[in-house]
């Protein structure tokens, strides 16, 4: 039920977002390997809908072969500066572990601040944790994690706008993924726009031969050592794309 929910979501916002500012749509293969999975591979889709120049919203869904579907909406007022921009994060997340038999929950709230170099975000964001398998009216089958202290810093080597450019930071969370403060999610990416013509878009400025067709590849590592005593290496994650200007 929670997965065609978000299924419906994203074609509903995808649908809204032809009639407002020019969208996009993202579409990534993914690899993966951590030690209580092993290998794994998947796919995961991102649409970014900003319906004008102070609202956006973002919609991410995932699906791996070790049995964990994911998906999330996240909606996002912005305030333009004379430098930059703030903006306000509102996330909830669904997350189905499969093989363990688990559901997840998320709500997150957070305030960032985007330059061309640099882009800084702190709040907060509550989990709950279900099983599957527990009675649901049951107190029981689910455990709380209330209060958790959610941050993300990326750093740019060029302007965010430029034609390519890479990228790498530091957080507790991912559009799909979110732990605790003391388990850090490191990533390094890049992507290039190359020259597409699009006859789809509904935009004047985005038709012809310009670069609204983008490559991407981002690697993301949570090692647990860092932090904490346990020093056993956790996972790793690679993603490679293709993201379309409509």
């Amino acid at each position: 039920m929670k997965q065609k929910f978000l299924l419906i979501a994203l074609a509903l916002g995808m649908t809204l977002g032809a009639w407002a500012k020019p969208y996009s749509v993202t579409v990534l293969g993914e690899y993966g390997y951590n030690i209580p999975w092993g290998h794994f591979g998947g796919g995961e889709v991102r649409a970014d809908l900003p319906f004008n120049d102070y609202f956006e919203l973002d919609l991410a869904v995932e699906g791996l072969s070790s049995r964990v579907y994911t998906g999330s909406v996240t909606a996002r007022p912005k305030f333009p500066l004379p430098t930059g921009e703030m903006f306000l994060d509102g996330t909830i997340l669904y997350k189905s572990v499969q093989r363990n038999r688990i559901n997840d929950y998320v709500m997150a709230a957070s305030l960032g601040y985007r330059m061309d170099y640099v882009s800084v975000q702190l709040g907060i964001f509550s989990q709950v944790f279900g099983d599957m398998d527990a009675d649901y009216h049951s107190l029981s089958s689910y455990s709380v994690d209330p209060f958790n202290v959610l941050y993300r810093i990326q750093v740019n080597t060029r302007p965010e706008k430029s034609p390519w450019n890479i990228y790498l930071g530091v957080s507790d969370y991912t559009e799909l993924e979110y732990e605790r403060h003391y388990q850090p999610i490191f990533w390094i990416g890049a992507h290039y726009d190359l020259p597409f013509y699009n006859v789809f878009s509904r935009s004047d400025n985005l038709r012809g031969n310009i670069r609204n067709l983008r490559v991407l590849a981002e690697v993301y590592c949570k090692p647990t050592g860092m932090f904490h005593l346990d020093a056993q290496f956790y996972g790793i994650k690679a993603k490679l794309g293709l993201c379309m200007r409509f």
